[in-house]
């Protein structure tokens, strides 16, 4: 639509659909976003994707959180759309429908000048969180910036952005636009400013998909804890909020949210050392029915089951005495496609059955 979607119209659209479970997907041999989507060694990644999407088929997910990407469309915007395209194809052969977010701050360009990220084999660390080596201290000092800050790269990633949803706006292979990832994780308020371009854009294409972004501090006493979070909300049509505290917050999440009386997401949940866990997590979110995609699905490259470095950095100062670092932070299924623990899936599995049933 070229309007927000009210309540009444949000809410009759779910219904249709029933519960949707699933994951952020990025196949085990991608070390990082641009792996995904580049030209580069693209049918090895497609393939691994085939397998790996054939095993969130088998254990009932229906459904995958997609991240396109500005750095691999700014050097080759035509191989991007073709494997996209590859992409939703997998996807729906594994009955997979598509979430797929368009704009984020995670991972920016550094400095006033623009420097684009090389495409080709892709570097990877041993033992860090999504695989990333920490930055240099020079490198640290300099401000992040979004690619529309860049005056040169506005209209690009405007371009991508529209070309994209242009194409896709009528396909029910992808089913929800997720306009922006954390607003204001790197850019604060800025991030307003962002969501109104971007909002405006998609909504300028009349989808018949509906839009979110999502909302990722929490809440303080009932109200989101930043202006580009408030915004975020009043913008969306679906609401989308991500987690990965322990359970009494995450029903407290879900309390507030249910308040707007509109369809709910949970776009990424599942963080094991800070006791955000499948066995208390996922039949709660199954029983209110709220849709939810956990981070991450077969452990490779981006070893996303390593902790966030600030966790590292707590111990260091002799804190974080509630986080259990015997466990894996992220992920479901180990290298070789076993489970990471087998009653994880087994109770997944469970209630996707139930889901189906009812």
């Amino acid at each position: 639509m070229k309007r927000q979607w009210t309540a009444e119209e949000a809410n009759s659209w779910y219904e249709k659909l029933g519960w949707l479970r699933g994951c952020n997907f990025i196949g085990s041999d991608c070390a990082n976003r641009l792996d995904m989507w580049q030209s580069y060694k693209s049918e090895e990644k497609l393939a691994t994707a085939d397998r790996e999407l054939a095993l969130a088929k088998k254990i009932g997910f229906n459904t995958v959180r997609l991240w396109a990407n500005f750095d691999v469309y700014y050097e080759e915007p035509d191989s991007f759309m073709e494997i996209l395209e590859q992409y939703l194809l997998l996807c729906h052969k594994h009955g997979q429908k598509v979430m797929l977010v368009l704009g984020y701050e995670e991972d920016l360009p550094r400095g006033d000048v623009f420097v684009p990220k090389k495409l080709g084999e892709q570097a990877y660390a041993m033992g860090y969180h999504q695989g990333r080596f920490p930055m240099t201290d020079e490198y640290k000092a300099l401000e992040p910036h979004h690619y529309m800050e860049y005056p040169e790269l506005k209209d690009k990633f405007v371009e991508m952005v529209t070309r994209i949803v242009r194409k896709y706006r009528s396909d029910d292979r992808i089913f929800c636009w997720n306009v922006w990832n954390e607003p204001g994780i790197e850019r604060g308020e800025l991030a307003i400013e962002f969501l109104e371009i971007l909002f405006k854009a998609v909504r300028a294409e009349d989808p018949i998909q509906p839009l979110c972004a999502d909302v990722w501090r929490g809440f303080d006493k009932g109200v989101t804890k930043t202006k580009e979070e408030a915004y975020a909300l009043e913008q969306s049509d679906v609401i989308s909020f991500h987690s990965y505290s322990e359970y009494r917050w995450f029903v407290e999440n879900i309390s507030e949210l249910k308040k707007l009386n509109r369809p709910i997401f949970v776009t990424e949940w599942l963080h094991r050392i800070n006791h955000n866990n499948v066995a208390e997590i996922y039949p709660l979110l199954y029983i209110e029915n709220v849709a939810n995609y956990c981070w991450g699905f077969v452990i490779g490259k981006t070893q996303t089951n390593e902790p966030w470095d600030y966790m590292w950095e707590l111990v260091d100062k002799g804190e974080g005495q509630n986080l259990d670092f015997t466990k894996w932070q992220h992920d479901l299924f180990r290298p070789n496609l076993r489970p990471y623990d087998p009653k994880e899936i087994e109770l997944i599995t469970y209630f996707n059955k139930l889901a189906d049933n009812r």
